[in-house]
């Protein structure tokens, strides 16, 4: 996607050119909306978070703390190890991010 001047990689590797491109065209579309994104993993689920609800963080640099963020991607596993665990994607528009 995009030009060879401009190359961003993807950390990640995938099963398939398929998925792969597919990832590559959804992280391109994310950039085209202006968004950030951020990602956590919560040792204790939350059964109560849902996608598209807003949330908001403390215990990080102030920006990211002032920041209105969307949780774009929620899920929850059970393990015998971990128990019960919730990781989640969320992002903000780049507009409302202010970082110094």
């Amino acid at each position: 996607m995009g030009t060879d001047e401009n190359v961003l990689v993807l950390n990640r590797t995938y099963a398939n050119r398929s998925n792969a491109e597919r990832a590559a065209k959804m992280q391109w579309e994310r950039l085209q909306r202006g968004v950030a994104s951020f990602s956590l993993q919560l040792a204790e689920g939350r059964a109560d978070l849902y996608t598209e609800m807003p949330v908001k963080v403390s215990g990080f640099k102030q920006p990211i703390d002032d920041a209105e963020w969307t949780i774009t991607t929620l899920t929850h596993t059970v393990s015998p190890d971990n128990g019960f665990t919730t990781s989640l994607e969320l992002e903000v528009r780049i507009d409302d991010f202010e970082m110094e």
